[in-house]
């Protein structure tokens, strides 16, 4: 929770008339009244005890597994820009960037055909 207070003000500021979801450690009723004061709509994603009908647990399932596919995509693209690039030009910057982001789709594209099985 110390993580959320220290940088609340640069959340409020970032995120006002924003739709959070954070992780399960935030589930505090007054951290959600502050955020609401300031106009974010904070949402911790509930544990599974707390989750009461079908409906709920299909949202979190898809919730679940949309962050992991981002999770994912991210950290395959750091890892294909790990190397520190030695452009020295723009172009040759988006050339590097262009190419970090078709090799993490060619990547996706081969394991979603069963090339990764």
């Amino acid at each position: 929770m110390s993580v959320v207070r220290e940088k609340f003000w640069v959340i409020v500021e970032e995120f006002s008339g924003c739709f959070l979801f954070l992780d399960k450690g935030y589930v505090s009723r007054g951290l959600e009244e502050e955020f609401l004061r300031f106009g974010v709509v904070y949402t911790p994603v509930k544990r599974g005890n707390q989750i009461s009908n079908l409906e709920e647990k299909k949202f979190y399932k898809y919730l679940s597994d949309f962050r992991r596919r981002i999770e994912t995509l991210f950290s395959k693209f750091s890892e294909f820009l790990l190397r520190p690039s030695r452009s020295v030009s723009l172009r040759g910057l988006a050339v590097r960037i262009l190419g970090a982001i078709l090799a993490v789709n060619l990547d996706r594209l081969y394991n979603f055909t069963g090339g990764g099985n």
